[in-house]
């Protein structure tokens, strides 16, 4: 995987020290941080500050209301811009939701017996990402999983090779169109330009897996208030992602109505004495707890906190099982990694992980932003893992052949997709 080099590019030796701000906007928060572009630092920004603000107008992955979404993005950059004592004008935005879909694309092409470049390697991808059906959809990202040189499989870079016919297989992610155009119309409204949209699910790998994990293999599963995300690292490269529409929201919906209390109630008593472990001690403790009355008004009552835990258990398991379901029906099954890093605001709650560990068969950790002691202590827990993420994606150096994201693709200015905007570019650079 690429880090800083000792002698840098010019376009991004002129970076150094600009602003960087991620943005990500899930169901119940909207994070900001903002950095400085500092190849330098193992992180590859400098962190300046950080704002988050509770969501409005997003839900599941969809605008709900437009004018409440802005609102929320206003406050969450103003926050970080106040900490950070710096103005932003753009952001690299994160997207999420189980509309965001990951498919495979494959492409071959004659070599005719020489070495191969990266020219044929841009010819190779460009006819992969061909096949891909622009109509409906943004392309977000498109990562090579594994090349084919001959009889020679599971190459990571072909480049110097010598063969006869080159094969690649693209995973391609992306989301509807109109998601994407009202997302970048949104943060536009905020006064801010998007300059790449990166899916939030890559995102949370890049901010919580360290190097050997991203290089070796592992599966980062993102457990947010309303979508359950999980992406596959593979040879060092983003190479599947997965989403289920359920998260912390649908655990507390499960208290809400199997106490009878508020939403807001449900939400404390989970934050405060919710546990997904059935069997830990403490269980019998009886905890305060808020019932609606007959008068529509929360009133005290007491609760065994293992009757809290025998609500939590259920949907925490039955996530893990969708993820299962997803992992075993992808078309990598047969090479997914054996490892999991959990991370996001749902992994915080306790016995998450031992659930995890025994639905997947295969060992857990509870990730955070890897780059912690960058980020400070207010922002260096598995909440703002996407946002660091976000910040440091570009440092990591993951191979993408359909960069997209900037606002004037987005919004649908030409009459041509980003990407194939992108392929056009490349046959005219290259042919």
């Amino acid at each position: 995987m690429a880090r800083a080099d000792a002698k840098l590019k010019p376009a991004k030796a002129a970076r150094i020290g600009q602003a960087i701000a991620s943005l990500d906007i899930g169901s119940s928060k909207i994070t900001c941080l903002i950095g400085r572009y500092d190849p330098a630092s193992k992180a590859g920004f400098a962190f300046l500050g950080g704002g988050r603000q509770q969501s409005r107008g997003f839900s599941g992955g969809s605008i709900k209301d437009m004018e409440a979404l802005e609102r929320s993005i206003r406050l969450a950059v103003e926050d970080a811009e106040r900490q950070a004592g710096e103005r932003i004008e753009q952001v690299v935005l994160g997207i999420t939701g189980p509309k965001v879909t990951c498919d495979f694309v494959a492409a071959v092409i004659d070599i005719g017996g020489r070495e191969v470049t990266r020219k044929d390697m841009k010819k190779l991808h460009a006819n992969a990402l061909n096949k891909v059906n622009p109509k409906q959809t943004e392309i977000l990202s498109a990562h090579p999983v594994l090349y084919k040189l001959d009889d020679q499989e599971g190459i990571k870079d072909p480049a110097g090779m010598i063969g006869e016919k080159l094969s690649v297989l693209l995973s391609v992610i992306a989301a509807p169109k109109s998601l994407v155009r009202n997302l970048v119309e949104c943060v536009g409204r905020a006064h801010l330009h998007v300059d790449r949209i990166i899916p939030s699910a890559i995102a949370s790998g890049a901010g919580s897996l360290i190097d050997d994990e991203i290089e070796n293999g592992a599966l980062c599963i993102d457990m947010g208030s309303g979508v359950t995300a999980a992406c596959a690292f593979i040879n060092g490269s983003p190479a599947w992602l997965g989403l289920v529409p359920a998260g912390g929201s649908n655990v507390t919906g499960d208290i809400a109505q199997g106490i009878g209390t508020t939403f807001a109630a449900a939400e404390r008593m989970k934050t405060v004495y919710g546990t997904a472990d059935t069997k830990s001690p403490g269980l019998a403790e009886r905890i305060e707890v808020a019932r609606l009355g007959d008068d529509g008004r929360l009133n005290g009552s007491k609760m065994a906190r293992g009757d809290l835990a025998a609500i939590i258990s259920p949907r925490i398991e039955e996530t893990f099982e969708y993820v299962a379901e997803k992992l075993a029906g992808s078309e990598l099954k047969k090479i997914m990694p054996r490892r999991t890093v959990l991370t996001g605001g749902g992994s915080l709650l306790p016995g998450v992980r031992e659930i995890a560990g025994r639905v997947l068969q295969q060992p857990v950790r509870l990730g955070k932003p890897v780059e912690a002691d960058i980020l400070g202590e207010t922002h260096a827990n598995p909440v703002f893992s996407t946002a660091a993420g976000l910040l440091s994606y570009e440092f990591r150096g993951f191979t993408d052949v359909a960069r997209a994201g900037n606002a004037s693709e987005a919004s649908g200015g030409s009459g041509r997709s980003g990407l194939l905007n992108k392929v056009f570019r490349w046959l005219s650079e290259n042919f």
